[in-house]
């Protein structure tokens, strides 16, 4: 079988500066990327700011419960908005999400800043800024999942998939710094600055999103080939529209499109009627289980609450402590990225959940000692070691969690997939940020135990479901699911063996074997 990577292609041996189509593409990605950066960076900073007293008493000083509301409403608005995001980028175009994203920031992030004014209930106008924001948070990310994916020139499209959500650690670098700098401000503005940060980058987002075209897929998807010729070749192919990487890829997506909706169709009744498309289901619905159910939401949304258990407080020193935490985790992130080209997608979680189990079983015995000795200082020591540990192989396994649930879906497939993976996101992350602030008032540092259990489980389901997609195109990883040729039919089109189909569903340390035997007799 010949290796889709060999096909000569115009960006082979272009410096950087003279490859004007990457060049545009990358703006292009520039969009998505400051998108999750601002995610991060709003995702983050209301863990930061519980540390500040200013914003407490804007906001009435409110309880743990009144709390862990707060962080999940946005998770609640996002539930509600899914679907009718995912019908306009099916009926209308992918940049409809983004655009409607940097409105909500926009919009929610002033709304939340009139927080503290004199008459007014402070902390009902801070939570209709974020059940605003919630609204946006959620378009981004199904609508942003599906462009990364369609739009990315194919010899680089795992590693920018992969550093997709590096940009949300950097956003939340940024925002971790920043309520570092501002909680020596002992006034109001000590909170509003760093929430007002969020406008510029928002309106970036709207302003650039307007010269963004669509992806080819979707105008494939309408009928519209010309157009979706025109993308590949001047992104794609430099402008050479005789480009043999350029013509592959057009005739694959083309012929796959067209074999998808004859053979599937894309109502959820046919969708569902298959069991590949349950099994690619079945594997967005696990990932989100193992996002948000393995107890990073206690760390990223309350860890001002367990370092107070491990004796550490004050607002400077748990922002600061967090800030190097965040810059830690950015690395961490950012190897696995550059990693992700030679390791598979199985390989990483099935080694990283092991070491979570560890970690988290840590942190409750160091913060059992704690509790029962308040002046054991190596304790807390140990708290933040744990804790770093922790949060620093969750983000080595992130580039896979966020980038796999949108690649093993196929092009008819990705919204309605990505839907299902935002709703049981949105609805898990709605449980843990509102339910961990209570636990964690209730019953302390016993309840980070809960979350072991889970850790086991969802390594059982990884190593049983989870089939291996490196080196493959998104066409060609339909056939791991649905068998060598079930949606391409075209000669030109690379189809897998079946022992390499079989070797993909079952072994934690698959390889493209045929690519492989391929390089190996050339």
């Amino acid at each position: 079988m010949n290796d889709w990577h060999l096909i000569p292609n115009a960006w082979d041996g272009l410096k950087w500066h003279q490859n004007k189509g990457n060049l545009q593409l990358n703006f292009f990605l520039s969009v998505i990327f400051v998108g999750m950066v601002l995610n991060g960076y709003d995702g983050t900073i209301i863990s930061g700011l519980q540390a500040m007293d200013s914003w407490n008493a804007d906001l009435g000083n409110p309880n743990r419960t009144k709390i862990g509301l707060l962080n999940a409403c946005g998770n609640m608005s996002g539930f509600v908005v899914g679907p009718i995001i995912t019908w306009i980028d099916e009926k209308y175009g992918r940049k409809w999400g983004i655009r409607f994203y940097s409105y909500t920031l926009l919009i929610g992030s002033v709304i939340g800043c009139c927080a503290g004014i004199p008459g007014v209930d402070g902390y009902a106008l801070f939570v209709t800024g974020r059940a605003i924001i919630g609204l946006g948070l959620a378009s981004f990310l199904l609508t942003s999942l599906a462009v990364v994916q369609e739009i990315t020139h194919p010899r680089n499209r795992v590693t920018i998939a992969h550093s997709w959500n590096s940009y949300w650690i950097l956003g939340s670098v940024i925002a971790n710094f920043t309520v570092f700098g501002t909680s020596y401000i002992a006034s109001s503005w000590g909170w509003r600055i760093p929430y007002l940060m969020q406008v510029p980058m928002a309106l970036y987002i709207l302003i650039a999103v307007q010269f963004m075209p669509e992806t080819p897929r979707f105008l494939m998807s309408v009928g519209r080939e010309e157009e979706a010729m025109g993308f590949l070749v001047k992104y794609h192919g430099n402008g050479n529209p005789d480009d043999e990487l350029v013509l592959f890829e057009f005739e694959e997506i083309k012929e796959a499109i067209k074999m998808e909706k004859i053979a599937r169709g894309t109502s959820w009744k046919t969708l569902l009627s298959s069991r590949g498309n349950q099994h690619r289901l079945g594997l967005a619905a696990l990932m989100s289980f193992m996002v948000s159910l393995s107890g990073s939401s206690i760390f990223y949304y309350y860890y001002t609450v367990i370092f107070t258990l491990a004796g550490i407080t004050g607002a400077s020193t748990q922002t600061g402590i967090n800030a190097g935490l965040s810059m830690f985790t950015w690395f961490c992130q950012i190897a696995a990225v550059l990693l992700g080209k030679k390791v598979g997608r199985r390989p990483f979680l099935l080694g990283i959940w092991p070491l979570l189990l560890v970690c988290l079983a840590g942190v409750c015995a160091a913060l059992g000692v704690s509790q029962n000795n308040p002046e054991n200082r190596a304790a807390s020591v140990a708290t933040v070691v744990m804790v770093w540990l922790y949060l620093g192989f969750f983000n080595f396994s992130n580039p896979v969690l966020w980038s796999y649930p949108a690649e093993v879906q196929t092009f008819t497939m990705r919204s309605k997939g990505l839907l299902l993976w935002n709703q049981i996101n949105q609805l898990c992350g709605a449980y843990t940020t509102w339910v961990d602030s209570i636990a964690l008032g209730k019953i302390g540092y016993k309840y980070v135990a809960v979350y072991i259990p889970l850790v086991v489980i969802q390594w059982g389901l990884a190593y049983k479901f989870m089939v291996e997609a490196k080196g493959l195109t998104l066409e060609q990883i339909a056939e791991v699911f649905d068998g060598p040729g079930s949606f391409t039919s075209h000669a030109h089109h690379q189809h897998l063996s079946n022992d390499d189909v079989e070797a993909r569903r079952s072994d934690p340390f698959a390889d493209d074997v045929a690519a492989k035997e391929y390089v190996e007799d050339k």
